[in-house]
């Protein structure tokens, strides 16, 4: 297993092109795990040309020393810039970088006080995000195991559904389901939303009770190994109207169009315009009001962004979401999500769950 962190670490030191006396600082905890496999709450990792060394507190001395066997590891009791600060004069650094998005800026300004007689401290480029998106067999397996609770618990929770069930107590028994199955955590904030509530993207579930000839919206996923799952399906409970029917295939449409045309070497903004343009030909592409997707991993967000923003070509074995929809507002919400792996000549669609739709 270390080999694998080493590996990374190495990759990183190369990406970074770290000369003698340079250094790169890891200061976001995800990048953390993913380069030593530390999974505690406080840990930075500062790496440089030739070693690296891991700083972090007491809570964990027993933590890191089972998941970072091989790797030098310094435990504070004080201050983790003091501890910077003297490991960065013991190697006699020249310039330390550090990831400018990813730390709290008055570190970096104590640091740069602290060194101004020896030392260049800078922000830099952050390789990591680059590194992270292609995933490993290993990963992409963690990722499934998630995704397979996700998709478990949506089988179980269907059957349950009647009148009078809240959405925060469906919600609840999403998580707890979950959990009960092997889940560390709930990868986000379940969404659980009914009706015109759904037609809020990113609704937070209330006491709202559903009744015949609502809509529910689902979306949720949950963590393994660090791993995350991200899945949403819409479901009718009882809703046939001509409006709601057109909807639904037009975004199934445009999730199966997505699909069959996703590919590694293609762009974020090709591919999120394909679901775009689907919508359109429905005239729905005004009522989608988001990106297509993002990349997960140890991160329920991360890169690469499938968006119109986004005209980097998206990497072979990046684990994606596809989650076209519509919101109407004032009547329903539509979302239907899948997660694929790219491949250069397709993807590989990690659900096994259908998006044909479900009426209870």
């Amino acid at each position: 297993m270390e080999s694998q962190y080493t590996e990374r670490r190495q990759r990183l030191r190369l990406a970074a092109d770290l000369d003698g006396g340079q250094a790169l600082l890891v200061t976001h905890l995800p990048d953390v795990q993913w380069a030593t496999g530390f999974s505690g709450s406080n840990g930075t990792l500062l790496i440089t040309s030739s070693d690296e060394v891991l700083i972090t507190d007491g809570r964990y001395r027993e933590q890191v020393r089972s998941e970072c066997p091989g790797l030098r590891v310094e435990i504070v009791s004080g201050s983790m810039d003091s501890a910077l600060v003297a490991i960065a004069r013991e190697k006699e650094l020249v310039q330390v970088r550090f990831q400018g998005e990813r730390i709290v800026w008055s570190t970096a300004e104590r640091l740069r006080s602290a060194l101004a007689d020896r030392c260049q401290v800078e922000e830099g480029t952050d390789p990591i995000p680059d590194l992270r998106a292609a995933k490993s067999d290993e990963e992409v397996a963690h990722i499934q195991s998630a995704l397979a609770i996700t998709e478990q618990v949506f089988d179980d929770v269907v059957p349950i559904l009647r009148e009078g069930i809240s959405e925060m107590d469906l919600a609840s028994e999403i998580d707890y389901r979950q959990r009960q199955l092997g889940a560390s955590a709930s990868a986000f904030e379940t969404i659980v939303a009914f009706s015109d509530h759904a037609a809020l993207p990113h609704a937070r579930p209330g006491n709202r009770t559903l009744k015949q000839g609502d809509v529910i919206l689902m979306d949720f996923g949950c963590v393994v190994k660090g791993y995350h799952s991200d899945m949403t399906r819409t479901v009718s409970f009882g809703r046939l109207d001509t409006l709601f029917l057109k909807s639904y295939e037009a975004v199934r449409t445009a999730l199966l169009r997505a699909q069959e045309r996703a590919q590694a070497g293609m762009t974020g903004k090709q591919l999120d315009s394909i679901a775009r343009q689907s919508l359109n030909t429905h005239d729905l592409g005004a009522a989608f009001s988001h990106s297509l997707g993002h990349g997960v991993g140890l991160e329920i967000h991360e890169s690469p962004s499938v968006s119109a923003r986004n005209e980097n070509k998206l990497p072979a074995d990046c684990v994606i979401t596809l989650e076209p929809g519509v919101y109407l507002p004032g009547s329903f919400g539509i979302r239907i999500e899948n997660m694929v792996r790219l491949r250069p000549d397709g993807c590989t669609i990690l659900n096994r769950t259908g998006t044909e739709m479900l009426c209870i």
